[in-house]
This record gives structure tokens, C-alpha cells and sequence, in this order.
């Protein structure tokens, strides 16, 4: 009694939870220098999912600072109310915590009936958005996912065969149901599922953009527990794998190589310079003609059209001298 309540919220949980009150809250208009609170409905209801510390009881002893702090995952749903008062107006915060459980009962559990879930990233890959029906089956909250990349997600040999997934996609656009590979839980294990990808292509650069994958589980983890937090030295393990370069290798596929819309378009642009090209060649091979042949066909021109000239304007034409003295001379007596 009388502690704030993100006192017993986990730490990567409380920027969240503490921007969700807020915005629920609303913060007051500063009208002609004056503060006026925005009018809000008297019920606002909103929910979050977060972790929540839990109570670290007598029974095994007085010793409570030893023991370990630990938390559980809840769907917090808030209402905030108006209560009108005589003197004052206040405002109430509701809070109603559901409890979250792993949807896995037993070690590498065989799922028949799973509800798929949506992930979708960037080509550089980071997670744009996850499903809220993925936190069963992977432990991870919203806000764990908003630093994290897709292809940490993976398991380190099954890159391999998703190399080939993304140049598919890349390729095609989409690809159906792919074979099982492996995704790793908050626990550390991996579970094993399938995918139907899909694609989404910006339609002026032609390039990819965002893939986005369905995915539906086959098979639960090692630790049915998902929301058990990985040791420290099995996350250092992970790390330091070296498979980073085949990851590197997946991001260069979805930037830089091209989409089917884009290779059609560069087909297109060879297309049309090769009519070109050819154009070009068909006027070379023709060629000029020779300058003898020029030279002749200009002096032919002019002397027809020379002329032709002296006999319309009544004119002596050179070429007619003899004929022309011949005409005019007269005999003498």
C-alpha cells in the first residue's frame, strides 16, 4: 500500500506500460496562454501486455531478499473513470490483470490444432509486427521484439534452406507452405513450424519492401515453459555462433537482388536497345556513296537546270553559239 504500482512492473515493461497510462490520460491544451483539459469519454479502456513481479512469500523462510525475483506475463486491460465528487472531479485508474500461460503442456509437444500467427520484417530484418497470438507460443512480449532482427530468430542450421526460402521469395513473390525449420522461444529451446510467405514490393523502385510469414506450429519446445528466462551463458552461446555471415548473405538477397517485376523490367529496357542497336547497324551497313558519283549527279543538275533557265528566259545559251550565229547572220550583196 501506498507504492506506485510500476514498482512492481518489469523494468523493459514500464516505458511501455507508463506511455500507455499516459496516453489514456490525455495531457492538457495550452489555449490563449491557459491550460484546458481535453474532454475524454468517461470510460477509456485500453490493454497491454506486460510482466508483473510476484509476491515473494514466508513460506519457505524469512530469507526474501536471497531469493530470486521473478515475473509473470498479463493482459492488462485499463479503465480510466471520471468520478464527480462534491468538491473535486477525479480520475480512477482500473486495472484488470489476466494472466498469460505457455500453450505448450509437455516437452516437444505435437500440435494438431495451433492458431497461426503473423510476423512480418524489413528487408534488413526488423520485426515490423508479430501477432499477439504469437506470445503462447514464443514468450516473447511486443516490446521484447522492437530491437530484435527475424533471422536472430532462426535456428543457426536451418539458414541454409532459408537462404533458398528468401531467393524464392524474392524471385516469386510469395512461396507456399515451406518444409519445418526451427525459431527459437524466450526460454532458449526451439520450436518447430511452418510458413506461407508472401511479399511486399515497392511499386515505384520495384524492390522488396517487407516480407511477411504465417506461421503455423508443428511441434512445441524442449521446455514447455516459453516465458522462462535463457540463462546468460546460453544467450553468449547463441551469440557467438558463427552464423552471421550466412545472415548477412539473406539480407543482401532481399536488398539487392532483384524482384520479378524489376528483372521483366530491365528484360523490357534490353529489349528495346537491342532494336536499336539493330537500326544502327542496318543504317551503317548501307553506307555513304562515293564522292565521284556525288560530284557527277551535282553537275548533271546543274547543267539541265541551267538550261532550262536560258530557254525560258529567252536567253543565248553557251552550248548553242554555232546554231545561234547561224540564224542571225544574213548574206551579203
Amino acid at each position: 500500500v501506498g507504492r506506485s504500482i510500476t514498482d512492481f512492473v518489469h523494468p523493459r515493461d514500464r516505458s511501455t506500460f507508463s506511455t500507455q497510462i499516459s496516453s489514456g490520460l490525455g495531457l492538457p491544451k495550452v489555449v490563449n496562454g491557459t491550460e484546458e483539459k481535453e474532454h475524454s469519454p468517461n470510460n477509456c479502456a485500453s490493454s497491454l501486455l506486460c510482466r508483473i513481479r510476484r509476491y515473494r512469500d514466508l513460506c519457505s523462510g524469512f530469507g526474501i531478499k536471497e531469493k530470486t525475483v521473478s515475473f509473470t506475463p498479463f493482459l492488462i486491460n485499463f479503465n480510466l473513470k471520471t468520478v464527480n465528487g462534491k468538491a473535486v472531479e477525479a480520475l480512477n485508474l482500473g486495472l484488470q490483470a489476466t494472466p498469460l500461460y505457455s500453450a505448450f503442456k509437455t516437452p516437444n509437444e505435437l500440435v494438431t490444432k495451433a492458431i497461426p500467427f503473423v510476423l512480418k520484417h524489413a528487408t534488413n530484418g526488423h520485426i515490423e509486427y508479430m501477432d499477439p497470438e504469437s506470445v503462447a507460443y514464443l514468450g516473447y512480449l511486443p516490446q521484447d521484439l522492437a530491437d530484435m532482427n527475424a533471422l536472430q530468430l532462426y535456428h543457426p542450421d536451418d539458414l541454409h534452406y532459408l537462404r533458398h526460402v528468401y531467393e524464392t521469395i524474392v524471385k516469386e513473390g510469395a512461396m507456399p507452405r515451406s518444409k519445418s525449420y526451427r525459431m527459437v522461444t524466450q526460454n532458449g529451446d526451439y520450436l518447430k513450424l511452418e510458413t506461407e510467405w508472401s511479399s511486399q514490393i515497392n511499386p515505384w523502385s520495384q524492390k522488396l519492401e517487407f516480407v511477411t510469414g504465417k506461421h503455423h506450429i508443428i511441434e512445441g519446445p524442449l521446455n514447455p515453459d516459453v516465458f522462462q528466462v535463457q540463462s546468460a551463458d546460453r544467450t553468449t552461446k547463441m551469440c557467438d555462433e558463427d552464423k552471421n555471415i550466412l545472415r548477412e548473405n539473406i539480407i543482401r538477397i532481399m536488398k539487392e537482388m532483384l524482384t520479378k517485376s524489376a528483372e521483366a523490367a530491365k528484360q523490357k529496357k534490353n529489349n528495346r536497345c537491342l532494336e536499336v542497336a539493330s537500326i544502327i547497324d542496318n543504317i551503317l551497313e548501307v553506307g555513304p556513296k562515293a564522292d565521284d558519283e556525288l560530284r557527277l549527279e551535282i553537275q548533271d543538275t546543274d547543267n539541265s537546270c541551267f538550261e532550262r533557265d536560258s530557254v525560258m528566259l529567252g536567253g543565248i545559251s553557251p552550248h548553242h553559239d554555232y546554231d545561234s550565229k547561224s540564224s542571225t547572220e544574213t548574206p551579203l550583196s
